[in-house]
């Protein structure tokens, strides 16, 4: 046959039928593979944190003094030079790469450098930090999702206090020791998964500024959970739920990011659980093959449910089953009547999140992105005024105060985005070439700012404000340890008061052995922050699970501090509606022995049943229930 050599030898009706494609050779997908900007930041990333871990040991500046500030913030300024001089010739994969995983890692550099000298993460041992180091330490005595009030499943989502737990039985070590090294890891790697799931559908320098400016716009260490679950969830919810430009995840990998959100901090989902509905309508309508977009949406689902069934489905029954009732939304903040429109303040992040609303509106029938995180940013904003409406009847906030750190977040993003698009085409109508310096520089500016921001956000300061990053840094070091001593670099004044710890366990274990774990009632709550001893009920409600029957225990322990009769209150206390109270931790007090506002008084602990120690430090009185 003779070969065809021009057009016209070719039907169009019936064109050649192309060879198959052959598939590259493995070397050339391996190198393919090695060269993606995503593989090199994870790379760059895990070579780069060790170092940064262990630098602050090895230069031991005090964190409060100014050449301690100054170590992560001169890194970060050579970071960024170095970016700007290597991005003036080189712009592709390789140096984008690098970049996300060194700024990951700077990271670790900032926050241990703030921790030096502590063993206490950010917040030290109070409010949530105090129930979160109860719960690492309770889970080192039990592999069930449960509660440290004996009897209860686990409330909260438990994987990410289950895996410290569990790691300080393998490290043989304390889990409270393990809690900051897991905040200081797990904030970074916030940024490098950020950067990950955006350059799936920008360019990677489009997603190393977006995994940057969303990062300071709200990542608290101390809840590094939920710092993390926040950086996979948008890009989830705009791969999942909305129609990006290149293929959505697979499913599969979609319900497991699905359901570690779910076992490791839920919140944004139910925060956007309004925009979510109306997503899935909007992209359900517009695409061709609906069956296909309906059976993707199934069959992630059953994946997420599946991973966290373990948790959900003994949470779901006990509240079905049990009469729970969620009580630690009644703990009223003043953010409730604050932060409401962000992008009107006067600041850099304010500014940028006025440019990404304006983005939103302007860009929606036009990107990909600008429709399904303007649904987020609405459905937000409709769950924390629905819940406003809801505080005024009911005094439960549902912890609508929170709802802030998502929609701040997501007009950040915005405001990258729009940027990203909006410059290339006002430059090419104005005829204008932008200078290739121009990009690099910008990009340094902005990392080397947010760098400095998040600096003095998290290093410490004596006089900060109570609810900052400096308080918070401040706190870690303030805390005392156990023994009674104080960490290395702890102010001289407003010292926080010591709890006797070590004193209360040796009582303890002197009355009935040093492995008894008995059920406690403590009027500081620290005392569970160390010891795995299970918990008879939470000092404040706000404190307390919704299955722990708070009012009902409350009212348990006042009828006992009623019961003046030594038998009786004996007999009482082994048998009240939850089950024995054996170990009593109270403070003197000049009219009795006290626990929160209550009071006990020493005729109540006859010695033929607790031994009594009275003479422990800081006016701590521990009773223990003789065998």
């Amino acid at each position: 046959m003779a070969l065809r050599t021009t057009d016209e030898a070719v039907s169009p009706a019936a064109p050649p039928a192309a060879p198959p494609a052959s598939p590259p050779p493995p070397r050339r997908r391996w190198l393919a593979w090695l060269s993606n900007s995503g593989t090199i930041a994870v790379l760059v990333w895990l070579v780069a944190t060790p170092v940064a871990f262990f630098a602050p040991s090895y230069f031991k500046y005090d964190p409060f003094s100014y050449i301690g500030y100054a170590i992560p913030l001169t890194a970060a300024l050579i970071l960024a030079g170095a970016l700007f001089l290597v991005g003036l010739r080189w712009t592709g994969e390789l140096v984008a790469g690098a970049a996300g995983g060194l700024a990951a890692a700077w990271v670790v550099l900032l926050l241990r450098t703030s921790l030096y000298g502590t063993p206490f993460g950010f917040g030290g041992v109070a409010g949530d930090m105090m129930r979160m180091s109860a719960i690492v330490t309770h889970y080192t005595t039990t592999t069930k999702p449960s509660d440290p009030i004996p009897g209860l499943v686990s409330e909260y989502p438990p994987l990410y206090a289950w895996l410290i737990g569990r790691g300080a039985v393998v490290f043989d070590t304390q889990a409270w020791r393990l809690l900051a090294d897991a905040e200081v890891l797990i904030t970074s790697a916030a940024v490098l998964v950020a950067f990950l799931l955006w350059r799936r559908h920008v360019g990677p320098w489009v997603a190393l500024a977006i995994s940057a400016l969303a990062f300071v716009t709200w990542a608290d260490p101390r809840k590094a959970f939920e710092v993390i679950t926040l950086s996979i969830f948008v890009p989830w919810a705009l791969e999942t739920f909305g129609k990006p430009p290149k293929a959505r995840m697979h499913w599969l990998l979609s319900g497991l990011l699905g359901g570690l959100m779910i076992v490791v901090y839920q919140a944004w989902i139910i925060y956007s659980v309004f925009a979510i509905v109306a997503l899935i309508v909007v992209t359900f309508r517009a695409e061709t093959d609906r069956k296909a977009y309906i059976r993707r949406l199934v069959l992630m689902s059953l994946v997420a449910f599946a991973v966290s069934a373990w948790y959900v489905i003994p949470y779901a029954w006990a509240m079905l089953t049990q009469n729970g009732e969620l009580v630690s939304d009644l703990f009223v903040s003043a953010g409730i009547n604050e932060n409401l429109f962000p992008f009107l303040e006067l600041t850099p992040l304010g500014l940028l999140q006025l440019v990404g609303l304006a983005g939103l509106l302007f860009f929606y029938r036009s990107t990909w992105w600008a429709k399904p995180i303007l649904f987020l940013v609405l459905g937000v904003y409709a769950y924390r005024v629905i819940n406003m409406v809801r505080f005024v009847f009911t005094e439960h906030t549902f912890f609508l105060h929170y709802t802030v750190r998502l929609y701040t977040v997501l007009l950040a993003i915005a405001g990258v985005l729009t940027v990203a698009h909006a410059v290339p085409i006002i430059l090419r109508r104005l005829r204008l070439t932008a200078p290739r310096a121009a990009g690099a520089a910008a990009l340094a500016v902005a990392l080397a700012w947010s760098a400095s921001f998040y600096t003095e956000e998290w290093m410490p300061k004596e006089n900060a404000e109570l609810y900052t990053g400096q308080r918070y840094a401040w706190d870690a070091h303030n805390e005392p340890l156990p023994n009674g001593e104080y960490p290395v670099f702890a102010p001289t004044d407003n010292r926080r008061r010591w709890f006797p710890i070590d004193p209360i366990k040796k009582a303890v274990a002197d009355a009935r052995g040093p492995d008894a774990r008995l059920v406690t009632l403590t009027v500081d709550e620290r005392l569970f922050s160390y010891l795995p001893w299970p918990a008879y009920v939470a000092i404040p409600v706000e404190g307390a699970g919704s299955l722990s029957r708070w009012p009902e225990r409350r009212a348990e322990v006042t009828r006992l501090s009623e019961t003046t009769d030594p038998e009786a209150f004996a007999a009482a206390s082994a048998n009240t509606k939850f089950g024995p109270i054996d170990v009593f931790v109270l403070r003197k007090r000049a009219n009795g022995w006290q626990w929160d506002n209550l009071r006990f008084q020493r005729e109540q602990f006859s010695t033929e049943h607790w031994t009594v120690v009275d003479d422990l430090p800081e006016d701590v009185v521990v009773c223990v229930r003789k065998p």
